[in-house]
């Protein structure tokens, strides 16, 4: 047993603690996501889900900027969704998996 009371030592094998500023360190407010969709309706209504979904998650309206690229006869939605903090875009991420 680790008797030195550091965080981050590890007393057992099924415990190990890290700092959470390793994880989160406040910089990354945005979420990027993409899907594939069959025409520009369609990337309508996931990107409205997408915003609705963040907007639930956050203690202020977030922004989003998106693209649509052609992929062959689909067409590639890529939306970066950006949050008030970042605690609030991993919530988020953690929703839409």
């Amino acid at each position: 047993m680790n008797n030195d009371n550091t965080m981050g030592s590890c007393d057992t094998p099924a415990c190990c603690c890290m700092d959470i500023g390793t994880v989160m360190d406040g910089t990354d407010c945005s979420a990027q996501l993409q899907r594939l969709v069959a025409n520009g309706d369609e990337a309508a209504q996931v990107l409205a889900e997408w915003t609705a979904l963040a907007n639930s998650k956050a203690s202020e309206p977030v922004s989003v900027a998106h693209q649509l690229t052609p992929q062959g006869d689909q067409q590639l939605l890529q939306a970066c969704i950006t949050f008030p903090c970042q605690a609030e875009a991993l919530i988020f991420q953690l929703a839409v998996r």
